[in-house]
């Protein structure tokens, strides 16, 4: 293995104490100051029937810690500053097992959502727990992570490699025949670290300087006052769009020379102008700081970005799209940059986010994966496995759009805080957002400002509620 200096790594010794990434010790405070909090859980889960043998999926979760040392480390601080400790193989992550022959879909429901909502200790339990909820005639497993040692990308590697573990294990052989590691998460812990003290990391942060000065935060008006603290309550709203949509969409893309992020991102922007009225603002994209060598390592590689937006009266779709493919480009050539840092060093009092944008291309997750994260069913062991979409990381943002693109269309997921929005208001901000998504796919050179928020028959009951047409 290979360090960031290009001299030999070897796996992590037991009981060093070893530095977080600027993003992780970011997750450690915010794990302090709520620790009872489950926002900061990734959950994922596979329907499988018949249900597994308990003691060949547990043998597989042992593989699984073992090739994998951050699900087996504990967080602490020494001298005031976090680290994490690796443990042996064995003491952390072994799966748990409950026996629930006779439940029925909806108590099964119910017990995976208290698992997923169930907070970490990260001092004593780690940041990973495997759980089997084994009925009858099939079973439920789950994986739950903290955020503070997996990103969604790691999630995927998670399932890819348990999988296999169990397939090998159940037909005999005695190895999953997985390719060793050429990296490990500590290399990017020191890539990062040799950033913040070189000229370039001093280009980053004065790139990130300009691009927050004088901008606010994206907001919506919200359906309740905002608290002064939030509780981290959150719901998503899960839709997908209209075959012909996604279509046009990727078309559009293609003959405007722009990603369908861009356009989508743009779409979105356009939508929150309209909306909000803001004509200056932000919002977060999370990307990816995962180097090629990292590409089956699990940990915390993800950077929030910001992303500016202008808008005025005369900017069309066109102008929203290609502004976001610009201010994305140039964004992710400097992704390396922690944003705690960025933040903290703006020095505005509120926060320089609230809403955030995401994209995910199935076809990264490799063979299988992308046809599992679509919902197809696999066959693993003779056992028809089902991936299950689970509902988390509900609550960080005011808003989060999140897009799945896999070989059947696009997926939105609006995963909003219930502190200050309705499922009524999320369910008008998709429909809203099909509306300007449709408009960028068909005619991108109108206007924003000439997009309506409202249909034919929403106008028409404003204007009853304002007595226009009625008897005088």
């Amino acid at each position: 293995m290979q360090s960031a200096h290009g001299t030999p790594t070897a796996e992590p010794v037991l009981d060093t104490r070893l530095p977080l990434s600027v993003g992780q010790e970011g997750l450690w405070l915010l794990q302090r100051l709520t620790p009872d909090s489950s926002t900061y859980n990734l959950a994922g889960g596979a329907r499988m029937t018949p249900a597994p043998d308990p003691a060949i999926l547990a043998r597989a979760v042992r593989a699984l810690t073992d090739r994998h040392p951050m699900l087996r480390s504990l967080y602490t601080e020494t001298d005031g500053q976090p680290c994490r400790v690796v443990q042996e193989v064995g003491t952390l992550g072994e799966l748990t097992v409950h026996e629930i022959p006779d439940a029925s879909d909806e108590e099964l429901d119910e017990l995976v959502k208290a698992e997923v909502r169930r907070p970490f200790r990260l001092e004593s339990e780690g940041p990973f727990r495997a759980v089997l909820l084994r009925r009858r005639g099939d079973a439920v497993a789950l994986v739950v992570t903290h955020h503070i040692a997996t990103d969604a990308f790691s999630q995927w590697l998670l399932w890819r490699d348990l999988l296999q573990a169990y397939k090998a294990f159940a037909t005999g052989a005695g190895h999953p025949g997985w390719e060793p590691l050429p990296v490990t998460y500590d290399d990017s812990v020191e890539r990062e670290q040799l950033l913040l003290e070189s000229s370039r990391g001093k280009r980053q942060a004065e790139f990130w300087q300009e691009e927050a000065a004088g901008a606010r935060a994206a907001e919506l008006p919200t359906d309740r006052p905002r608290p002064a603290v939030s509780s981290q309550s959150g719901a998503s709203l899960l839709r997908r769009l209209p075959d012909r949509l996604s279509d046009k969409v990727l078309r559009t893309a293609a003959s405007r020379g722009v990603s369908p992020f861009a356009l989508t991102l743009g779409a979105f922007q356009a939508l929150l102008h309209r909306w909000g009225g803001q004509r200056d603002f932000l919002l977060a994209c999370p990307a990816s700081t995962r180097r090629s060598s990292a590409a089956g390592v699990v940990g915390y590689f993800v950077n929030p970005v910001l992303i500016r937006a202008r808008f005025d009266r005369q900017t069309t779709l066109a102008d929203a799209m290609a502004q976001a493919a610009d201010r994305v480009r140039r964004a992710t050539a400097r992704v390396s940059y922690p944003y705690p840092l960025v933040a903290r060093d703006a020095g505005t009092a509120g926060p320089l986010y609230r809403i955030s944008v995401t994209m995910v291309s199935t076809d990264r997750f490799g063979s299988g994966m992308g046809g599992a994260a679509s919902g197809e069913p696999m066959n693993v062991a003779g056992i028809e496995t089902t991936y299950m979409e689970i509902p988390h990381l509900e609550g960080q943002c005011d808003l989060s759009l999140e897009i799945t693109r896999d070989v059947y269309g696009l997926t939105v997921a609006l995963r909003y805080d219930t502190d200050l929005f309705e499922q009524a208001t999320v369910e008008r901000l998709f429909d809203l957002f099909v509306r300007f998504l449709e408009a960028a796919a068909d005619d991108p050179d109108q206007r924003v400002s000439r997009i309506p928020l409202t249909d034919d028959a929403e106008r028409r009951a404003l204007l009853a509620l304002g007595g226009t047409g009625g008897s005088s």
